[in-house]
């Protein structure tokens, strides 16, 4: 399988570049004796330069672009959010970030939710187990936060699926998070987090501040 490595990728240029450079002085120097025009050993010179100089700066970008916050392999991600949701108890994940600094350093962290009414204890070993699996098979330093889901509340069942469908109309791309509703007095406040597509927010997409 492939594994991305750069210090592989840089070695395979560095031959690639080195094939390169050979074929074009011998074609230089057969295509100079043949036709006599000297010039063409100049002219082919400045081309393998011009184009070693495009591979290294290819080079240099594909390195340092992780590490200035490159967005990370979507194939990644949902590899990450699938194995998570398969163990049992596990209602969902978000706030999903990955730090990649180089071969077998990722660093990856996000919320997990579990019922809030499971035993504390057994959710810490089950957190424990999910990170300790990551980094044993995968090679990722995970850390997960616990986020508690009401599940046996029908006024907040009814209120999280009135909201997912209000927001499915607007835009199904996205979902709500950490619900809570905080009663007072004279009012109710209902709070949650709403996960958008980044590319709305650069865009200035309209859907997200409705």
């Amino acid at each position: 399988s492939r594994i991305k490595s750069e210090t592989l990728m840089a070695t395979a240029a560095d031959a690639r570049n080195d094939v390169v450079t050979t074929a074009a002085v011998l074609a230089a120097t057969i295509l100079a004796h043949l036709t006599g025009i000297d010039r063409i050993d100049g002219l082919m010179g400045v081309g393998v330069a011009m184009f070693i100089l495009w591979s290294g700066v290819g080079l240099v970008r594909d390195t340092i672009s992780p590490l200035l916050g490159a967005a990370p392999d979507p194939e990644l991600i949902d590899y990450i959010e699938k194995k998570a949701l398969s163990y049992p108890g596990v209602l969902g994940i978000h706030d999903l970030m990955v730090h990649d600094y180089g071969p077998g350093s990722k660093l990856v962290s996000f919320h997990i939710e579990l019922s809030a009414d499971s035993d504390v204890m057994k959710s810490h070993d089950l957190i424990d187990s999910i990170e300790r699996d990551f980094q044993v098979h995968d090679h990722l330093l995970v850390t997960i936060h616990f986020d508690p889901v009401v599940t046996d509340d029908p006024h907040i069942n009814e209120l999280r699926k009135f909201l997912k469908e209000q927001l499915a109309e607007i835009a199904p791309e996205a979902d709500i998070h950490d619900l809570r509703i905080v009663p007072g007095p004279t009012h109710t406040n209902v709070i949650f987090d709403c996960a958008v597509p980044a590319d709305w927010l650069a865009a200035k997409d309209h859907r997200a501040n409705k």
